[in-house]
């Protein structure tokens, strides 16, 4: 009888693959299978595979928002950084693979005169993560948009209506492993005007702010209710601070970056000294909204 490993080959999966190469951090041991799904039969049949081979398996997008094991994973590395499909547009409805990028989709809906990504256009994601966390900035949410999401769970694949209990700060009903996010629909407006030049100065915003020019998954930690991390972890004395590779950008504290070598130990050390410290200081505990991929298991929170 053939392996599930075998027939995961079979569907185009690599073995060995680093996730140092898959994930904005720059930081991880090898994956034992990778698989980029070219569509949406052979994602199914990847789980499928994975499920009867007792395969651990982690859905990743664009690598932005995680922390990889200097050990690696274990399992299958189910990719999702390129679209099955270009979108689909009906008036001012588009319908969108969640593999494509997010910063793409949003230079292309205000290229074709649409309102609605304009402030998300520099989060460096997939679609997918982005539904999977309810990614935002500045005043803007994918909540605020997405109206329905095509999602495969328990064996069935269903388009689902979005309710406003689907999404919080942060977190969503559409996340794996309850999931897997294959399309999402979002309801855009005609542009008044304004979105090319919201979108630019939203791009530039970034820049000025944040330390783009070094690897890092993002912003570290959530928002703490009535506080702002960065601040908090300024505040504690703490920008600057390094841990071999991983230091507290000088550029804004509530970022970590790999300065050149960071390891995921570095990187995890750091992120307890900031909790740590942050909460001795000011009774704050920090949460981290990066996730981990690692060992056996599939992601879990720092």
């Amino acid at each position: 009888m053939v392996s599930s490993v075998e027939q995961l080959k079979a569907l185009g999966a690599v073995e060995n693959v680093l996730l140092s190469e898959l994930t904005s951090f720059h930081v991880g041991g090898p994956a034992a299978l990778m698989l980029r799904p070219a569509s949406y039969e052979a994602i199914k049949e990847a789980v499928r595979l994975s499920e009867r081979g007792s395969i651990p398996v982690v859905l990743l997008g664009r690598g932005t928002n995680v922390l990889a094991s200097d050990d690696g994973f274990s399992g299958l590395i189910l990719r999702f950084d390129h679209p099955i499909h270009a979108p689909v547009y009906d008036g001012t409805r588009v319908t969108v693979c969640c593999g494509m990028s997010l910063m793409q989709l949003a230079r292309e809906t205000v290229a074709k005169g649409l309102s609605g990504f304009e402030r998300l256009a520099g989060i460096p994601g997939s679609v997918g993560g982005a539904c999977a966390m309810n990614a935002g900035a500045y005043g803007a949410e994918i909540k605020q948009i997405l109206t329905r999401i095509r999602l495969f769970r328990n064996g069935t694949d269903e388009w689902v209506d979005v309710s406003d209990a689907d999404l919080g700060y942060r977190k969503s009903a559409f996340s794996y492993p309850d999931a897997i996010a294959l399309e999402a629909e979002f309801a855009l407006r005609p542009d008044d005007g304004t979105a090319e030049e919201t979108m630019r100065a939203c791009m530039e915003r970034r820049r000025e702010k944040q330390p783009l020019e070094l690897p890092s998954a993002g912003s570290t930690f959530k928002r703490p209710q009535g506080h702002f991390a960065g601040a908090l972890i300024e505040q504690c004395g703490l920008k600057g601070t390094s841990v071999g590779g991983a230091q507290v950008s000088t550029k804004h504290a509530g970022f970590i970056v790999n300065t050149g070598g960071a390891t995921e130990r570095d990187i995890s050390a750091l992120i307890r000294l900031i909790q740590e410290t942050v909460e001795t200081q000011t009774g704050v505990r920090l949460e981290c909204e990066i996730k981990r991929i690692g060992g056996k298991e599939r992601i879990w929170n720092c």
